[in-house]
C-alpha cells in the first residue's frame, strides 16, 4: 500500500494555531455574552445547530422531556417523545464527526508555532525529512480512522433514510386513517342533520299539539263555567217564582177571606 500524503496549505502548526485562534474569539465572545451555551448554540462551528430547524416549533415550547403552553402550564407530551426518538438532533454525529470538523480541533495557543519554528532553524535537512516522514506515517494511521469513521457516518446515515423510509410510511397509513376518519365524520354529521331536523319537525308536532291542548283546555273551562253560571241563575230564577207563588197563595186566602167578610158570608 503506497503511502497517501497529506497536503497542507499551511504548515500543520500554522493550520492549528489559525483554527486555535478562531474556537479562542468565538469562546471570548460566548464569554462576554454571559451565555456561553447559548452562543454555542449559535456559532458556526456547531455543525448540528441546523439540524434543529428540522424540528418545528408551534405555540408550544418544550423544556427537555416536558411540552409548556402558553398559559405557562406543563405537561408531558407523548406524541413529543415520539418524535424526539426519531429526532436528528442526538446520536453519534449529533455534533458532527469526532475526527474533522471545529469540535475535533484542539485550540493551540501561538506558542506551538513559535517552539516549531526555532526547533526546525537548528534542525538539518535529514532530520526535517525524518520528522516529516515520521508525520506522515502518522497521518495515514489518522487517514484510516477517519475514513473508518466516514464509514460509520455512511452507515449511520443510511440507517437514518431507512428510519426516514419508515416514517413515511407511518405518514402513509395516518393520511389513510385520516381520511377513512374524515369519511366517518362525513357519514354521522349527514345522519346528524337527519336526526336533527327529524327533531325539528317532531317539536313542532308537539308544540302544536300543546297549543291544540291548551285551546282545548281553556273551552273546557269556558264551557264549564257557563255550566256553571246558568245553574246559578235557574236556581236564583226558582227562589224568585217560589217566592212569589207563596206571595200569590197568601195573597189568594187574603182575598178571599176579606170577600166573605164584606158579603157576609164569613
Amino acid at each position: 500500500m503506497e503511502p497517501i500524503p497529506v497536503v497542507w496549505t499551511e504548515s500543520p502548526s500554522q493550520e492549528a494555531h489559525h483554527r486555535g485562534q478562531i474556537l479562542q474569539r468565538s469562546l471570548d465572545d460566548e464569554d462576554e455574552d454571559g451565555d456561553y451555551h447559548s452562543a454555542r448554540r449559535d456559532s458556526p462551528f456547531k455543525r448540528a445547530s441546523s439540524l434543529r430547524s428540522f424540528r418545528s416549533m408551534g405555540p408550544r415550547a418544550s423544556i427537555g422531556g416536558t411540552e409548556v403552553d402558553d398559559r405557562g402550564s406543563v405537561k408531558t407530551s407523548p406524541s413529543l417523545i415520539r418524535r424526539r426518538r426519531v429526532s436528528l438532533t442526538g446520536g453519534s454525529f449529533a455534533s458532527g464527526a469526532g475526527t474533522v470538523g471545529p469540535a475535533s480541533t484542539p485550540m493551540l495557543d501561538e506558542s506551538f508555532d513559535e517552539r516549531s519554528r526555532t526547533a526546525e532553524m537548528s534542525m538539518s535537512e535529514k532530520q526535517k525529512m525524518k520528522l516529516t516522514k515520521s508525520q506522515l506515517k502518522e497521518g495515514k494511521k489518522v487517514v484510516k480512522i477517519i475514513k473508518a469513521e466516514g464509514k460509520a457516518e455512511k452507515k449511520a446515515l443510511e440507517e437514518a433514510v431507512k428510519e426516514l423510509a419508515d416514517i413515511q410510511k407511518l405518514q402513509k397509513t395516518a393520511v389513510k386513517e385520516e381520511a377513512k376518519s374524515y369519511s366517518t365524520y362525513a357519514k354521522a354529521l349527514r345522519e346528524f342533520h337527519k336526526a336533527e331536523l327529524e327533531f325539528f319537525a317532531a317539536r313542532a308536532k308537539y308544540e302544536r299539539a300543546q297549543a291544540d291542548l291548551k285551546a282545548l283546555e281553556d273551552v273546557r273551562e269556558a264551557s264549564k263555567q257557563h255550566a256553571q253560571e246558568t245553574t246559578e241563575m235557574l236556581q236564583e230564577k226558582n227562589r224568585e217564582v217560589e217566592w212569589l207563588r207563596a206571595q200569590k197563595a197568601t195573597d189568594d186566602r187574603e182575598r178571599e177571606a176579606k170577600i166573605r167578610q164584606l158579603t157576609g158570608k164569613a
